[in-house]
């Protein structure tokens, strides 16, 4: 799937008014997963996006400050405020 594709894709399902929302929330989204999953499963999703939304996952993953281990948490935890602090598109 190319990049317009998967913009276009998270802006139907999430149900956003603009592409630019869509690729917000998708930059808040995998930039969160990328803190909280060790840096080698970050890279090798990110290997399977278009370059530029898996650079979301490696700028963050490769960042020196991050540790090399992921920081657990659960599902309410990543959304509320991870990625909202990141991306209020809601």
């Amino acid at each position: 799937m190319d990049h317009d594709n998967f913009i276009g894709q998270v802006q139907t399902r999430a149900h956003l008014d603009s592409r630019g929302a869509a690729e917000g929330a998708t930059r808040a989204t995998l930039e969160t997963l990328a803190e909280r999953i060790p840096a080698t499963p970050a890279d090798n999703l990110a290997a399977q996006l278009p370059q530029e939304i898996g650079e979301h996952l490696r700028r963050v993953a490769t960042s020196p400050d991050q540790p090399a281990t992921g920081l657990r948490m659960e599902r309410r935890q990543f959304l509320d405020p991870s990625v909202s602090e990141r991306e209020p598109t809601r």
